[in-house]
């Protein structure tokens, strides 16, 4: 080895990070939302999956992913339906983060990064929040691993082009199978929209191109349709039928189904058990003929 070593860094033009942390910390997150911050705050994903919108851009991501957050940007940041999301965060601004960020391909448009095979990413969260308990040098011990941090990314710069964005059709068919599973619950467009990995407006557009309904429409047509076949199979009560179907006020059904089948439940029943052969023609029909999903179609039990 050489005895003598210098290796020039930087000169006094230059400057560092300069940053502050503000506060980090691990929680379970089912929805979070929050308005404009002025810093910026790095998420690590644990466990489960979810999904994060951004300047209006919805990200799905998973454990073994991090994620950023940027000043100045409305976010939402949501778990999967009825399962729980576990990260590990920190919050902290600095003068050059932002050049820092774009060197590492991340942006508010593209916030998502992958941790190596070897879990190393998620060691130095696993650190950085172990610190953050300590009583001495606790600081500087932060400091030190949330430039580790940025090392990372830098090292871990992404050389294949990004993956071009999927086409509507498959938004559309992950909303479908989503409904198709979840009707009977107390969903809503929101939900939807999280299961397809897009945020609310989004899913409106997708839905008004390819099917010509809104989400919500689409929704209460597949539920009036759910509602028609229970009616004329089953002896069902319109209580049991309403609940069956995601409609907790038997009222509300009952109105619904008026304004979207013609009648009233007990109507339509006595009027299909006159004519069996009456089928409710739903206009979404032609809709499921045109995007059958991967959900298996459930035959309602015979009384």
């Amino acid at each position: 080895m050489a005895d003598h070593i210098s290796i020039h860094i930087s000169d006094r033009s230059h400057f560092n990070l300069t940053m502050n942390v503000y506060n980090c910390g691990n929680e379970d997150v089912e929805m979070e939302r929050s308005g404009k911050r002025d810093h910026y705050a790095f998420y690590f994903v644990k466990e489960g999956k979810g999904s994060v919108t951004q300047c209006q851009a919805t990200h799905r991501v998973k454990a073994g992913q991090c994620f950023v957050v940027f000043p100045n940007a409305d976010v939402t940041i949501k778990s999967d339906y009825k399962q729980t999301m576990n990260v590990t965060w920190v919050s902290f601004s600095g003068y050059l983060v932002e050049r820092y960020l774009t060197r590492a391909k991340l942006s508010a448009y593209e916030p998502v990064f992958e941790d190596s095979a070897d879990h190393a990413l998620e060691r130095m969260f696993d650190e950085l929040l172990d610190t953050a308990t300590r009583s001495t040098n606790r600081y500087c011990g932060i400091m030190a691993l949330l430039y580790s941090i940025f090392g990372f990314f830098l090292d871990h710069v992404p050389q294949e082009t990004r993956v071009e964005a999927a086409p509507p059709e498959m938004y559309l068919l992950k909303a479908l199978d989503f409904i198709d599973i979840y009707y009977q619950d107390n969903i809503s467009v929101e939900d939807i929209a999280a299961s397809a990995g897009m945020n609310r407006k989004s899913l409106y557009a997708v839905f008004k191109k390819l099917t010509g309904f809104s989400p919500r429409d689409y929704l209460i047509y597949y539920r009036m349709s759910k509602a028609t076949a229970l009616l004329k199979s089953t002896n069902f009560s319109v209580e049991t039928v309403s609940a069956s179907v995601g409609y907790s006020d038997q009222f509300h059904f009952s109105k619904e189904f008026k304004k979207n089948v013609g009648s009233s439940p007990s109507e339509y029943r006595k009027v299909i058990a006159q004519d069996p052969t009456m089928e409710y023609r739903s206009p979404i029909d032609v809709v499921r003929q045109q995007y059958p999903t991967s959900v298996t179609e459930e035959v309602p039990p015979q009384f």
